[in-house]
């Protein structure tokens, strides 16, 4: 079995991973304070509800304005929000109750909006009160592998990966960073050795991934050719007090498939380490499928809220068709 090598200040970031208090309106690092204000760049906003005094619901979002249309979609490098809400005690059938009447009372709170879309977290179990508002649900299915011992987590990957993963050992050497500038700037060379442009705004993910990796909250894993000591690939991953997410990786067009499962294998084992369920956020492509798959982990779903006038989904298919033709004469 490959082992992960140690972390460079693994003992000081597991100390803050212990420290941190889970908070119901804050279930987890997408929806802390830090994180929204880096990725919106200080235009994050919330609705909350309260209960004699006391917040028991909240919502936060942010809005966006074009055409004189707004909208709210999820904040750049933010991969999940929804409510956060303190049902309190009691029996679980009277939480539910609760937690139901808040997320409509959050939900009539939202200002006017031509457009409205958010992932919803694992702790969000169904999307009824959004469907009740009149909102279209969607479902996302990710990966997620339980914090088992390293042996067990090994042993249910398939054999093609674990063979993947040994033959990418034997050339890589994996370790862990703590310059986010470095890892971007990686990111841009790949970008530029492929002939593509980001499609994400790396000013704002670089400032997320500063904040996540100096509150001990981010771990970049890089390998590095055994070789030359060249590196060749990265992840970025974030996680809270339940949670491991694998946010971001970048790969050089030569350092061969292997070396990402090989950045995978290492953050998983550090996942369980903290006791975290690994998170491979999101399932996009018949790839991601196949690579995720891999390691064994269970599908859990996660929902997708989706609410349009007819101004805007009109003017969503104008400049879908424009894209289009675009695209066939370019």
């Amino acid at each position: 079995m490959i082992t992960r090598s140690k972390s460079i200040d693994q003992q000081g970031q597991l100390k803050a991973a212990a420290e941190m208090a889970f908070n119901k309106l804050t279930p987890t690092i997408f929806h802390e304070q830090w994180w929204l204000e880096a990725a919106t760049r200080g235009r994050v906003d919330f609705v909350e509800v309260t209960d004699g005094g006391r917040t028991v619901g909240r919502l936060p979002y942010m809005v966006n304005s074009r055409y004189g249309l707004t909208s709210s979609n999820m904040p750049t490098l933010t991969h999940f929000l929804g409510p956060g809400i303190d049902d309190g005690g009691g029996s679980e059938a009277n939480r539910y109750v609760k937690r139901h009447s808040i997320t409509q009372e959050l939900i009539r709170k939202l200002p006017p909006l031509s457009s409205f879309r958010q992932k919803m977290h694992r702790g969000v179990c169904d999307a009824l009160p959004f469907q009740a508002q009149g909102y279209n649900v969607q479902v996302q299915f990710t990966f997620e592998i339980e914090p088992y011992p390293d042996a067990v987590i090994w042993k249910a990957m398939r054999d093609k990966t674990r063979n993947v993963i040994r033959r990418a050992a034997e050339n890589f050497d994996v370790h862990e960073s703590s310059d986010p500038e470095a890892f971007f700037h990686l990111s841009a060379a790949h970008l530029e050795e492929k002939s593509l442009q980001a499609n994400i705004d790396f000013g704002v993910c670089k400032e997320v991934a500063i904040q996540a990796v100096s509150r001990g909250r981010g771990h970049i894993w890089v390998a590095r050719e055994s070789a030359t000591g060249r590196p060749k690939a990265a992840i970025f991953c974030v996680f809270d007090n339940s949670t491991y997410y694998y946010l971001m990786s970048t790969r050089a067009p030569d350092a061969g498939n292997g070396v990402v499962p090989l950045l995978l294998w290492n953050a998983i084992q550090s996942a369980a380490a903290m006791g975290r369920v690994f998170d491979f956020d999101g399932i996009v492509n018949a790839g991601s499928i196949l690579l995720f798959s891999g390691f064994g982990g269970k599908t859990s779903p996660r929902y997708i809220v989706t609410k349009a006038s007819m101004p805007y989904r009109v003017l969503r298919q104008i400049r879908r068709m424009d894209s289009s033709v675009t695209n066939t004469f370019c």
